[in-house]
């Protein structure tokens, strides 16, 4: 059974500084995600760009509300990356529309009173905006109840990330509401297709640490394992898509394998990635345990920042000077088909995790790409910019930019030396009225 967090446990980069507490996201506005484009659309062409503020609402329904406002399919929404739901995220999307009615037709999502979702511009743009078409995001956190002389602790701890780089874990919000979408994926690549149904409805944390029976959750996972489909699927709230819909053609009498296929493409490749994920964590775990994740070694395959490429060095001797400026970095396996293989001592690590996991080399391959999820490399370590520290009564704000992908979550752990309860990877306040627990592919991407 794969645990996406317990082995990171007390693993920090700054292990000798001191955190400074805190709680986060009492209230969404403390947590603020502002995305950075690539560039601004440029004021004319067929494509409506909306630029959009979301509060505890992920972008995939942030989609599906612009796409059913506008009478288009959500696949004709471009946007360029993923936000946290447990937040107010700003981003632009875009949608090939003309006229002034579809203008109108987004005006009524600001009438009214608090919204999920806003529009807080509108421009034209040449091209449908795509995934990845972005610089970064920009990250502005309160912290809540901190301890004395907080402030102080945070910014020794940042100055440590800016100069080494922010370990580029995937934040705990990627393995799912309830921390079981990595073991679903992993079931689902290997072709184990009841074990796959089993953690997907059948896995809950909660209900296995007797959480309480009043959380709809709960009693769905319970009245699975005592063998009431009908049961779970009553109880389910209508945001958990993959599991209603697993339990349905359960109940229509359909075997595993012909239940979970049933799942689209887009969940499937969600479970896909959280499996890759917890490998490419535990493999970053390792390195920062051994104090190499901003090192490159003998065998190491390193990515460009810049361009994304990436490549197998024979020795740091080379790409020392490149290293020391940031532009490429050690880079940890994203498990599948085109994944470049590692030599020497690195590679022996990555064997030796495959190994912790019950995976022989290549075992997962073919599955995970039928799931959309082909491989590749992630860096170890990703570049904190403009990152600050303020005191604001017994509260702190810390603000700092990242790259695409990285989780800003990742630079908070280092911060406040508090490792989440299960219950922070998810508002289940809001599962139990009918979110999505998987609403996000990624972090702040």
């Amino acid at each position: 059974m794969i645990d996406s967090s317990a082995y990171r446990k007390g693993c920090y980069l700054t292990q000798a500084l001191p955190g400074t507490g805190g709680r986060l996201r009492v209230e969404p506005e403390d947590f603020l995600v502002d995305e950075i484009p690539l560039a601004p659309p440029e004021g004319v062409g067929e494509h409506l760009y909306v630029r959009v503020e979301k509060r505890r609402l992920s972008t995939l329904d942030a989609v599906r509300s612009i796409a059913r406002i506008l009478e288009v399919k959500e696949s004709a929404v471009g946007y360029a990356g993923m936000k946290d739901a447990r937040a107010v995220t700003r981003q632009w999307l875009s949608v090939q529309a003309q006229g002034a009615a579809v203008e109108r037709k987004l005006g009524r999502l600001n009438k009214g009173g608090e919204k999920a979702l806003r529009v807080l511009e509108v421009r034209r743009g040449r091209a449908k905006l795509r995934r990845g078409a972005l610089a970064g995001n920009r990250f502005d956190i309160r912290v809540r109840d901190v301890l004395p002389a907080a402030a102080g602790r945070a910014r020794a701890v940042l100055e440590v990330l800016a100069a080494r780089g922010v370990p580029n874990a995937f934040g705990d919000q990627r393995f799912g509401a309830l921390g079981t979408s990595a073991m679903v994926g992993g079931a689902l690549a290997l072709g184990e297709w009841g074990r796959a149904v089993d953690y997907l409805l059948g896995a809950s944390g909660a209900a296995s640490e007797g959480g309480d029976p009043g959380d709809l959750i709960t009693e769905a996972v319970w009245r699975f394992r005592a063998g009431d489909l009908e049961g779970a699927l009553a109880v389910y709230p209508g945001g958990w898509r993959a599991e209603r819909r697993v339990l349905a053609a359960l109940i229509g009498g359909a075997a595993a394998k012909k239940a979970v296929r049933a799942l689209p493409r887009r969940e499937r490749m969600l479970f896909a990635s959280a499996f890759q994920a917890a490998i490419f964590n535990c493999c970053l775990t390792r390195r920062l345990a051994d104090g190499t994740h901003d090192r490159i070694l003998a065998g190491d395959v390193v990515v460009s920042h810049r361009s994304g490429s990436v490549r197998r060095v024979g020795g740091p001797e080379k790409d020392a000077d490149a290293l020391a400026r940031f532009e490429v970095s050690p880079a940890g396996p994203l498990i599948g088909e085109k994944t470049m293989e590692a030599r020497g001592v690195p590679g022996e690590m990555e064997a030796a995790v495959h190994a912790s996991f019950g995976l022989e080399p290549g075992a997962a391959d073919r599955g995970l790409g039928r799931m959309g999820a082909r491989g590749g490399r992630r860096p170890y370590r990703a570049n904190v910019g403009a990152p600050e520290a303020i005191e604001e009564g017994a509260d702190l704000r810390i603000r700092f930019d990242l790259p695409p992908g990285a989780y800003g979550t990742e630079v908070l752990r280092e911060t406040m030396k508090v490792e989440p309860p299960v219950e922070a990877r998810y508002d289940f306040e809001k599962s139990n009225r009918g979110g999505s627990p998987r609403q996000e592919s990624g972090g702040d991407r």
